[in-house]
């Protein structure tokens, strides 16, 4: 039995974490990928004034149309996260350490648990968060110009639809199909593997442990709230089809059609039976044919509460 730790035995631990950080990382976790895409940061914060110029093709007459950048910039500084398991010397001296592979590997998945986390916390919260327009996500009153060139008196377009009394928890239908995306997950590192792997470190010597953990940074980012409308109304298929139609009736400024048809819907657990109701169920309570049935891709999320 070894009774001094040596750097071929640390060596050795690393080689094994990292396989079993990576086996978790390949966990299929990943629902946020159904509703966000992915936008690269290269530094400590992205600015998406770029969220203004929904484009569309009109007729060319005379010079271009050009759309006007909004004078209101919406910035997403990246957060740093982390996790951290510290490994006892004691267990590297008398090779008791399985359970810091199971460790390593629940690390690697929880990198996948915190961009779910991310993306449907921000949906959960986006009746109280601002989105590109200075208007919350979910609105009553986003603005919508008259002129191409975003110019004019705005109009105002809701994308929130409530009911006058007993709201239930916000559910939401997304367009996630078409290049414009309701949410975006910015990313500036990828999940990365971190260990201490000097044998003659300070925390060896002090605290007999070495660590290992891993680390990410980025954040969630609101895109185009016209490829979502939130509900509190309870989910039925007159609310559904309520919030069908508003999403399918958004027009951009000039009074440009979208073409935006909602192909998934989101819920947390507390909407879970009535979802499945709707969307899985062929048949409705009566026994006649669920209009409903498979009409948009569900999800249901512990992560959206």
């Amino acid at each position: 039995m070894a009774t001094t730790l040596t750097q071929t035995q640390i060596d050795a631990l690393r080689t094994t974490l990292v396989a079993r950080w990576n086996a978790g990382l390949a966990k299929p976790a990943d629902d946020w990928k159904k509703i966000a895409k992915v936008i690269q940061s290269s530094g400590k914060s992205n600015t998406y004034a770029w969220l203004t110029q929904f484009p569309s093709f009109i007729q060319w007459t005379g010079a271009r149309t050009h759309k006007a950048v909004a004078d209101r910039a919406y910035m997403v500084p990246n957060r740093r996260f982390e996790t951290t398991v510290d490994v006892l010397v004691d267990d590297i001296d008398d090779d008791n350490l399985g359970q810091y592979g199971t460790l390593a590997e629940s690390a690697g998945q929880s990198a996948l648990d915190l961009m779910n986390d991310l993306v449907f916390q921000a949906l959960a919260a986006g009746t109280a968060a601002t989105c590109y327009d200075g208007q919350f996500f979910f609105d009553t009153d986003h603005p919508v110009y008259p002129n191409e060139d975003g110019t004019g008196v705005a109009a105002t377009v809701s994308n929130l639809l409530t009911p006058a009394n007993n709201p239930v928890a916000l559910w939401v239908l997304a367009c996630t199909k078409r290049a414009p995306s309701p949410i975006y997950l910015q990313e500036r590192m990828k999940p990365r593997f971190d260990m201490l792997t000097n044998v003659q470190s300070d925390q060896v010597f002090n605290y007999d442990k070495i660590s290992f953990g891993g680390k990410w940074r980025g954040e969630a980012a609101y895109g185009f709230w016209q490829c979502a409308v939130g509900s509190t109304n309870p989910l039925t298929s007159a609310s559904l089809a309520d919030a069908i139609n508003a999403m399918m009736a958004f027009k951009g400024d000039g009074n440009r059609k979208l073409g935006l048809i909602p192909d998934t819907l989101i819920v947390g657990p507390s909407n879970r039976v009535a979802a499945e109701t709707l969307i899985n169920a062929s048949t409705a309570a009566n026994g006649a044919a669920n209009i409903d049935y498979k009409r948009v891709d569900l999800v249901v999320t512990p992560w959206m509460t």
